[in-house]
């Protein structure tokens, strides 16, 4: 039955010929990796059957010891899962990073040959002046916006220093003296 539904999703998702040298090369008794993967399950077989006198009493005195010992165990349990779920957390936690400075990575070379190809189309001096006009419309935003942060801010502070609790000695009374301006 593993052999018909190996087969049948073989013909489902691999073209014709690719399915037909997996069946020959791969699955086929005959085949190589067949008879390499026969014979490394007969040597961890024997090799197995070969330590089991030696690592079942250990494993006996340590399933007694967690039998007698219930409270200890629970607690070793818990510092192994615990253990684990950082170990996994770190692993997602290093592959969203790299993920992340691979997008960034391309995010920049992609700019470059923007900016090269914007070069190339327009010529040397026409970019100079194109990046000179993005350049004084964006400052002129930014200051724009400082001064509405800056009106924004200093009503807060009004707001905030008109509003104290009236004994001087709260939070926003502190704030107000050591302001610095």
């Amino acid at each position: 039955m593993a052999a018909s539904i190996t087969s049948r999703l073989l013909t489902e998702l691999l073209p014709p010929d690719l399915a037909a040298s997996v069946r020959q090369h791969l699955l086929d008794p005959r085949a190589p990796f067949q008879i390499y993967t026969q014979a490394l399950a007969s040597q961890l077989q024997g090799l197995l059957s070969s330590l089991s006198p030696y690592v079942q009493p250990m494993v006996d005195r340590a399933l007694a010891a967690m039998v007698d010992n219930q409270g200890a165990t629970g607690l070793v349990v818990l510092l192994v899962l615990m253990t684990a779920v950082v170990v996994v957390m770190n692993w997602i936690r290093r592959l969203v990073m790299w993920w992340t400075r691979l997008v960034m990575q391309g995010v920049f070379w992609a700019g470059v040959v923007l900016a090269l190809a914007w070069v190339w189309n327009r010529g040397v001096l026409e970019s100079v002046r194109d990046a000179v006009v993005l350049a004084s419309k964006v400052l002129g935003y930014l200051a724009v916006l400082k001064d509405f942060w800056m009106e924004e801010y200093e009503r807060y502070e009004a707001n905030g220093s008109g509003s104290g609790s009236g004994s001087g000695s709260g939070f926003g009374a502190a704030r107000g003296r050591s302001s610095g301006r």
